[in-house]
């Protein structure tokens, strides 16, 4: 491999891991045009192992408006690591160990928290404004609480009006 070919693949794994963790910041900062932003147009989810819905497409506009509604509410703290990256060309695919934390401010204490552990693989594509997040599947190890706090689960609420601050750094 030339040292540019070497280059080219470390700059790829980070951006690919940059747009991952954007997304996962913009979760817990609720900053949903960060998080439309790490999207491609159209992608395909697969929650079957969280919420028992069948794999499907969608749009990114569907799917940022559902994760508005069913996180609202809530505080959350994504934690994403252990990404291994492998890029083709102008697709790649990651997988990754997450750690989710929900809370319900507002929910009696011991009922108020949902935690989820397990593996994500994100499909991302190449794009000129950078890499976009075009497949999720997740895969959940550990799911300890009350899934009844996530939007998933209840009753809808109205959506959080604004960002909450979050980290600084710029997701692509």
């Amino acid at each position: 491999m030339s040292a540019a070919a070497a280059l080219q693949r470390l700059v790829d794994r980070a951006d690919v891991v940059d747009t991952i963790v954007g997304a996962a910041n913009a979760f817990d900062a609720k900053d949903w045009a960060r998080l439309r932003a790490c999207l491609a147009a159209e992608l395909d989810v697969d929650y079957s192992d969280f919420r028992g819905e069948p794999p499907r497409r969608i749009s990114a506009d569907e799917y940022v408006a559902a994760r508005q509604r069913t996180l609202a509410g809530l505080r959350t703290l994504h934690i994403s690591t252990n990404h291994a990256v492998e890029v083709e060309g102008d697709r790649a695919r990651c997988v990754s160990a997450y750690r989710i934390y929900r809370v319900d401010p507002a929910g009696a204490e011991g009922q108020n928290r949902l935690d989820t552990a397990g593996a994500y693989e994100h499909g991302l594509v190449r794009t000129p404004a950078g890499w976009r997040i075009c497949r999720i599947k997740q895969t959940v190890v550990v799911n300890t609480g009350n899934a009844r706090i996530h939007g998933a689960f209840r009753a809808p609420a109205a959506p959080d009006p604004a960002p909450r601050p979050g980290p600084t750094l710029e997701a692509p």
